[in-house]
């Protein structure tokens, strides 16, 4: 009887380190709730490895360890097969744009990737502070110094300058007609109004 319970012990000590193993690779998307956001939102991974990710405030030299060599596009931007797009600012992350190419291959730390429905990624974000217009663009702005998402307008974040604007981030999708994500970016509000 002694040698049957030492075996129950050891077996299910061994199962829990087996499950533990399995699941600390993307244990960031597994926790994330709706209408709640952290700096582990601002990330990308690949699709096959979540341990192979790249996020804001990453170093350039760093980031093309996952993306490869980029093409150079507008100052400070350069863009990665497949459907990647990043701005660098001082050599640091601070935008990441998925377009439609980067289906299948790269999602955003809570699962979300281009070609996803509009109502696929509010599910994953939430409605409470989804800011929403006509023209099929959805975007959520998180302060970084309140730790809060914000239901703010655009105007009232354009008025915002220097560091202010480092603080806000955003994550802004644009949909086309049938409502299927054809782009995702992760970014500050700097680079959002100045591409820098």
């Amino acid at each position: 009887m002694n040698l049957k319970r030492t075996y129950t012990l050891l077996t299910a000590a061994l199962l829990l380190l087996v499950l533990a193993g399995c699941s600390s690779g993307n244990a960031e998307a597994v926790n994330m709730e709706p209408d709640t956001f952290s700096k582990q939102d601002m990330a990308i991974y690949k699709a096959v490895n979540s341990k192979e990710r790249v996020s804001y405030g990453m170093s350039r030299k760093n980031a093309e360890k996952v993306l490869g060599t980029g093409n150079k596009g507008i100052p400070n931007s350069y863009t990665y097969d497949p459907g990647v797009s990043v701005i660098y600012r001082d050599d640091k992350v601070v935008s990441i744009a998925l377009r439609k190419e980067s289906q299948g291959v790269y999602r955003t730390a809570r699962g979300a990737e281009a070609g996803m429905s509009h109502a696929g990624i509010k599910e994953l974000y939430g409605e409470k502070y989804a800011i929403e217009n006509a023209e099929n663009y959805m975007d959520y702005y998180y302060d970084t110094e309140t730790r809060q998402l914000v239901k703010s307008s655009v105007q009232e974040l354009n008025s915002l300058t220097g560091e202010a604007l480092r603080g806000i981030h955003m994550v802004s999708t644009v949909y086309d007609e049938e409502g299927k994500a054809t782009i995702i970016i992760l970014m500050d509000m700097q680079a959002a109004t100045t591409m820098k």
